[in-house]
């Protein structure tokens, strides 16, 4: 901890020295790894681990390294010194073969283990390998232990073939001491390993704590399988790196699943989770190129009391199947993510995806079937992939980040956290008898929701008055709901900022969200897309089903939204409703009322769809652009009509629409009304001003 602050102190001063304001929440410095942080331009390549002294080389799963920490434009710099990690895996990692002729065998037995060959003695119910070289292990320990207590140079191989261990007071395999262990299950093998409540710990020590628990580097190779019950703690740990290239596992832990504290990386292998806390976990925060989650292939079925997976620097993918069912947040990272590949199904009590300060997407099809909130960081950007999100909050989300710097520098009062802030905030408001916070609703795991947040009405609430007939602006009227009052009030009529999200001020440069491509369907019973400071859009396609409560909106933001390209259509309520604020492509803004269910296409004059979506909720505004707008341009917007060429989502941008109720619009590259849309009497909904927005940018 005192050497994250020293940093932090030192970042802070570099600041000042410079002239530039340190941020209330994060200021220049973003955790010790951002010190050492470097954009990872496209061109950058990850090192290769070190051969390991037989000579095998490196090998890279996938070829991602143009995408890690960067983004197709690469105006976006990593908080984590993604240059510097280590993704690839040797050739021994993922060779499981061995020599049964050389190789030492290990008969276990409770009433004595035999031994035959070198490199190894039994003790009664322990059986410790001492020397490199490959150790064929079977048999059954009812309680006892297989220790490895080599040299810091030895390379020990231990070939699992049918042997179940269970120790009551410790683990099942304890790696003592080796430069690395190679945990190989034997083609067809069963495997068992499990443990008791308690262990007998070392002196002076919360070790060890984990059934098959490993102080060096540890990698699990093979194809058999390996069933592994934790009743003390973690499942399976290693102190160092953590690497699994295949592999059956059914891991059932009283804490951790899969834990590495240097880092965890999978190419392969079928995992079953079920953890009270989280399932796969790297920890390890005072080294930039450690700390990281690499999931290259695999199929997994993650069970979470916690975190599905959770990372301190970077949380990576770029393939497998995962299925994650999380009480809090199914993937989180303290500072980066990125998702470039795989097939993901999320449950979630929190955020499905959590980044701090970087959150990307460039590939993989990404199905979140419900979540508080969807994919949130402090820069959000999506380059590609197929993205559908089902929130009861908000779909996505761009929020000031707070690392575990800031936190560390608040702890020792050299900061306030984003917490401290919108308490004094609170505090402050209500000494002078300003507005009250709204009250009702809860945030997940019993806190209380935040300052402004309100909760969203059920599929099929009512829009409180906010509705208009279609074709017609909302009337000059303050007749909102509770919900709507509460949080435009604490705005005087702007848009939901900072202010109503619990922070000091209205906007934030440091948050982003950028889609420059993919296909992306948002459904929110909050904001659909929602950031606290800019959004930009420049390509992709984007289907958004915003809330039927009039406190939230599809769309909000609270400096900018420009459109350059792509496909956009959005529906949802209308009390808190923004427009763009401006770009090169056209848009068109308007209050035209439906149901749920009800198609809504934007064709051409001759007929020709430009963009459909069928939403499941009704709606009473629509916000639309497409590559085909011109500016000026006339319009038609078609609701309850049939479509021609649709997929599941009902979207299109060819084919024909029949039938419905249609209304003419205009396209324009320029806002009607002044900046944001639909505000409080049915004029211009303002973004912060000058005065308003916090300064500092992180990258």
């Amino acid at each position: 901890m005192s050497h994250t602050i020293e940093e932090a102190r030192e970042a802070k001063t570099a600041c000042d020295h410079r002239g530039l304001p340190m941020r209330k929440t994060i200021g220049c410095f973003v955790l010790s790894v951002g010190l050492a942080a470097a954009l990872c331009l496209p061109a950058c390549s990850t090192p290769a681990e070190p051969a390991e002294s037989t000579g095998e080389s490196a090998t890279a799963s996938n070829d991602v390294a143009s995408t890690d920490a960067s983004t197709a434009s690469g105006e976006i710099v990593s908080s984590s010194n993604v240059a510097g990690m280590d993704f690839e895996y040797t050739d021994r990692d993922q060779d499981a073969s061995y020599d049964e002729a050389s190789a030492t065998r290990i008969a276990l037995s409770q009433a004595g283990s035999t031994v035959e060959g070198s490199g190894a003695a039994s003790d009664g119910s322990t059986v410790t390998v001492t020397d490199e070289g490959t150790y064929i292990v079977s048999g059954e320990l009812a309680d006892g232990q297989l220790v490895v207590e080599a040299a810091d140079t030895a390379k020990v191989q231990i070939v699992l073939d049918g042997a179940t261990i269970h120790n009551e007071d410790g683990p099942a395999i304890y790696i003592k001491q080796a430069d690395k262990c190679f945990i190989t299950l034997a083609d067809g093998s069963q495997n068992t390993l499990s443990d008791g409540a308690q262990y007998a710990l070392e002196d002076g020590s919360d070790e060890p704590y984990a059934t098959l628990f490993s102080k060096d580097d540890l990698t699990i190779n093979g194809s058999g399988a390996l069933d592994v019950t934790s009743s003390y703690r973690h499942a399976i740990c290693s102190k160092d790196d953590l690497v699994i290239t295949g592999g059956t596992y059914n891991v059932d832990a009283a804490e951790d699943g899969l834990r590495g504290r240097d880092c965890v990386k999978i190419l392969d292998g079928v995992f079953t989770v079920n953890a009270q806390a989280d399932c796969i976990k790297s920890n390890k925060d005072t080294d930039d190129v450690r700390g990281f989650v690499s999931l290259d292939g695999g199929t997994f079925d993650l069970t979470a009391g916690d975190d599905g997976i959770q990372a301190v620097t970077y949380l990576r993918v770029t393939g497998g199947t995962i299925a994650i069912d999380a009480a809090d947040d199914a993937m989180h990272s303290d500072l980066d993510a990125l998702i470039a590949g795989g097939d993901i199904t999320i449950n979630a009590g929190d955020d499905a995806v959590h980044a701090e300060t970087s959150l990307t997407i460039d590939g993989g099809t990404i199905d979140i079937l419900s979540c508080y909130e969807g994919y949130e960081a402090e820069k959000l950007v999506i380059n590609d992939g197929t993205t559908h999100i089902v929130a009861s909050d908000d779909a996505i989300n761009a929020a000031a980040a707070e690392t575990p710097a800031d936190k560390a520098l608040a702890e020792e009062g050299g900061t306030a956290t984003t917490e401290d802030a919108a308490a004094a905030d609170t505090a402050d408001a209500g000494a002078a008898g300003s507005m009250e916070p709204p009250t009702g609703g809860t945030a997940p795991d019993g806190e209380s929701a935040s300052v402004g947040e309100v909760p969203s009405a059920p599929d099929g609430g009512d829009f409180s008055g906010s509705e208009a007939p279609a074709g017609d602006r909302v009337p000059g009227s303050s007749d909102q709901s509770s919900e709507g009052d509460s949080e435009r009030m604490q705005n005087g009529g702007a848009p939901d900022n900072a202010f109503a999200e619990g922070g000091a001020t209205m906007g934030d440069e440091n948050c982003l969200i950028q889609i420059n491509g993919g296909y992306t369907v948002l459904e929110a019973d909050g904001d659909g897309v929602d950031s606290n400071g800019n959004v930009e859009i420049a390509g992709g396609v984007l289907l958004v089903m915003g809330p039927t409560s009039s406190g939230d909106g599809a769309f909000d933001y609270d400096l900018s939204a420009t459109i350059t390209g792509g496909t956009v259509l959005m529906v949802g309520s209308t009390g808190m409703a923004q427009n763009f604020t401006g770009g090169e492509q056209p848009f068109s803004f308007n209050t035209v009322s439906g149901n749920a269910g009800e198609t809504v296409a934007v064709t051409d004059e001759s007929g020709a769809v430009l963009v459909s979506y069928t939403p499941a909720k009704q709606f009473g505004m629509v916000l639309a652009s497409s590559p085909a707008f011109e500016e000026g341009g006339s319009y038609r917007l078609v609701v309850g009509g049939a479509l021609t060429d649709a997929n599941g989502d009902g979207y299109a941008d060819s084919g024909t629409v029949s039938g419905g109720s249609s209304t003419s619009i205009t396209a324009s590259a320029t806002a009607t009304g002044g900046m944001g849309g639909l505000g409080m009497g049915g004029g211009g909904m303002a973004a912060g001003t000058p005065g308003d927005v916090r300064r500092g940018m992180r990258g």
